[in-house]
């Protein structure tokens, strides 16, 4: 990754919910941002989808909230290694659904 600073910030933000557009505006010359806000989005959209199913399996008494807690936990260990990703500055897609999408080329 490029030395620049705001680059570097905004690929750390990239993982934390909606603030994965912020890529899409800011250093969006920048392949290393393109990469992570990509990323970024895709966590974003599961965690939506998480989101829902988790509200949904709350009217199933354990299972139901076994698996939602198990999903949300997913989704935190997933922005946390994006944002480890980040930091290190390396391009590695995130488990199980970094490779699925590809919004921005």
């Amino acid at each position: 990754m490029r030395s620049n600073s705001t680059a570097r910030v905004i690929t750390i933000l990239d993982y934390i919910g909606i603030l994965c557009l912020l890529g899409l505006f800011i250093e969006k010359d920048n392949e290393d941002v393109r990469f992570h806000t990509n990323q970024g989005m895709i966590l974003f959209l599961f965690e939506i989808v998480a989101g829902v199913l988790n509200v949904i399996l709350r009217f199933v008494p354990f299972v139901g909230r076994l698996l939602g807690g198990l999903l949300g936990l997913l989704c935190l260990v997933l922005m946390i290694l994006g944002i480890v990703n980040a930091v290190n500055g390396q391009r590695k897609p995130l488990p199980l659904i970094g490779s699925l999408v590809t919004f921005i080329k």
